[in-house]
């Protein structure tokens, strides 16, 4: 069975990491919730992986990526005739991915928190158990939702 280990950022943060190691057999559901926990996360909200596989900072190549996405998203584009697969039925080794690939992750479709995912590396191992962990912490995680000064908003 093949590990991955993924470099996720948050695009804008600088020095601000968490390298995660899991088995080709999770799915996206479980990478989404290792990166939530790993980046002091609290309320769920909906989120998508657009596997672009190079890194890109154009917008429109992200969203022209195959999407990978929240299974109440999925079944809500499939009435707009739309296919989108579903982090729930998904698994990491069902895209291909190689090393040094990047792809992006949107948690939060208002707030727009956007990751950069890098494949580390993909070793073979003997591991015939599904299994998902971060591995290293690098930096503090932002605060979920800033605390805004009420005075700018009165």
């Amino acid at each position: 069975m093949k590990t991955y280990q993924f470099r996720v950022s948050i695009i804008g943060i600088p020095k601000l990491y968490r390298l995660i190691e899991a088995s080709e057999n999770c799915t996206f559901d479980d990478l989404h919730n290792v990166i939530f926990q790993s980046f002091d996360r609290y309320d769920e909200h909906l989120y998508s992986f657009f596997i672009t596989r190079k890194d890109t900072k154009s917008m429109r190549n992200i969203y022209d990526a195959p999407q990978i996405t929240h299974p109440v998203s999925a079944e809500e584009m499939m009435g707009y005739g739309e296919r989108k697969e579903s982090t729930a039925k998904m698994q990491i080794c069902d895209v291909g991915l190689n090393e040094k690939d990047v792809f992006h992750y949107l948690f939060d479709f208002g707030d727009e928190w956007w990751h950069r995912i890098k494949v580390q590396n993909i070793k073979e191992t003997k591991a015939k158990k599904k299994y998902i962990k971060l591995i290293k912490s690098v930096g503090e995680s932002p605060p979920q939702y800033p605390d805004y000064d009420d005075e700018e908003y009165e």
